[in-house]
Parts: structure tokens; sequence; C-alpha cells
């Protein structure tokens, strides 16, 4: 983590794990920005005054390591690439810091709801008949194995309205890597903010647009996949590859 950026998260007033799991958004919309990891620091010194963040054993900034299963023939991959608007992702999520672990299956309802059911089990590469019969419990799995995909690693805080109904996550130092490949995104930085839906526009998404930063759509896991291979059909995604090239490699935001 960049030591300026390691500076201004201590200034934010901590929060503790029960007291963000309180904030029960349930009727909310998520929407993603991408940024340059420079611009962060900017960020965190306008959301001091309104804004906690997760702190758990004084420890601020926690590590995540993903790994995502697909079809033989990618079917979540795909139905992304061909605009499906219900569709799913299944991934194991561990948090490094702690150990634990879970298994996720996120359904894209739409356009803009996601909904996202876990269960606490150990971290494993291979999907046994448990694991299936809970993939089945909750979506219509096509009938054929999952394999391992990719994985993503990558650091993330997590913040919240101190007066209001919202949380943010912060990703940096991104990382995404496959059986033969490894490859890293250290200036992207990947920031979600999850309000009410009658929050017409939250308090944090005015900072990131007075700072220019506008909301896009994103997946690790889309994203990760056509890193890791270039000839992976991305006609759709070539316009979010130029943009992560632009604000990755784009001068103005070097030091």
């Amino acid at each position: 983590m960049d030591n300026s950026f390691k500076d201004k998260i201590k200034y934010l007033d901590p929060i503790s794990l029960e007291k963000l799991n309180a904030y029960k958004l349930l009727n909310r919309i998520d929407t993603k920005y991408l940024c340059n990891i420079n611009q962060i620091t900017s960020l965190i010194e306008e959301a001091v005054k309104d804004f906690n963040i997760q702190e758990i054993n004084d420890q601020r900034n926690f590590r995540y390591q993903t790994l995502y299963f697909d079809t033989p023939g990618l079917k979540t991959y795909f139905d992304h690439h061909q605009g499906k608007r219900i569709r799913y992702k299944i991934r194991f999520r561990k948090y490094l810091d702690t150990g634990d672990a879970f298994f996720e299956i996120k359904r894209k309802r739409n356009y803009i709801r996601t909904n996202k059911v876990r269960i606490k089990l150990p971290f494993t590469k291979t999907l046994d008949n448990n694991h299936y019969d809970y993939i089945r419990n909750q979506i219509n799995l096509p009938e054929t194995d999952l394999n391992s995909s990719i994985w993503t690693l990558f650091d993330r805080i997590t913040l919240a309205g101190k007066n209001h109904l919202e949380r943010i996550t912060i990703d940096t130092n991104i990382r995404f890597k496959s059986d033969f490949k490894e490859i890293s995104l250290p200036s992207l930085s990947i920031i979600e903010v999850k309000r009410e839906k009658n929050i017409r526009i939250s308090p944090f998404s005015k900072i990131l647009l007075n700072l220019g930063i506008k909301p896009t759509g994103f997946s690790k896991y889309i994203m990760g996949s056509i890193l890791l291979n270039p000839q992976l059909k991305h006609n759709r995604f070539k316009r979010k590859i130029v943009t992560v090239n632009n604000i990755c490699y784009d001068t103005k935001y070097d030091k």
C-alpha cells in the first residue's frame, strides 16, 4: 500500500465490524467507479468528515483472495459477454487476515440489482456434492461440472456514512492469476458505492463526481479472464479495456 494512502486512512474515525453489519441497505443500488491509485488520497481527504472506516484489531486494510468457478464452456463469462440481464458468478472468497472463507453465489437480477448469498465453508479448489446441492438451491445450474477458473487478489478498505446509510469499498493492489500466469494492475483502484435506492445521489458519489470520477460497470472476473487469456472473445469489453489502460498508464496521474 502507498505510504500516503496509509497516512490518510489514519485520520478516519473507526467503526467496528459489528456496527458496520448494522448498516442494513435493504433496497439498495450498487455503483462501481474506476480510478488511478493516486486519486485515492484526495478521496479520503474529502471523506474524513462524513465517513468512518472499518477497523478490526487495529487493522484497516484487508487482503482478499477469490477463486471463481465456471463451466468448461465458460458459461458465466459468455453470459456476461452476451449482455444477459440474469446471470450469476460462483466463487470462493477468503479473508487472508482472518482465514475465514465463504462459498458465494452472486446473482445478477437486472442491470443494477445484484443479490449475493454465501455459506461459510473450508476453501477448496474443487467442488463436491455439498457445494453443488447449495448451488442448485440458489440457481438453475447447467448439468455440467464447474472448474476453478481464475483467482483475483486485492486489498480493501470499507467506509460507512456517519449520519446516513451508505457503504463504500475501495480495492487496491489488484492482481489476477491462473495456473500458468499472473498479472498485476497496481495503478488501478475499484470503488463500489452501496446506497439506498431512494437516495438520488450519495455523499460519496458527489465526492467522486467532483474529482471527475464517473460511474462505470466493472467485473474483476471478466477483466481478469481477458487479461490472462487475450485470445478469449471480448468484443463487448474492448471499450472497458481501453478505459482501464487509460487509467493505469495516463501520465497525468504519475507522481
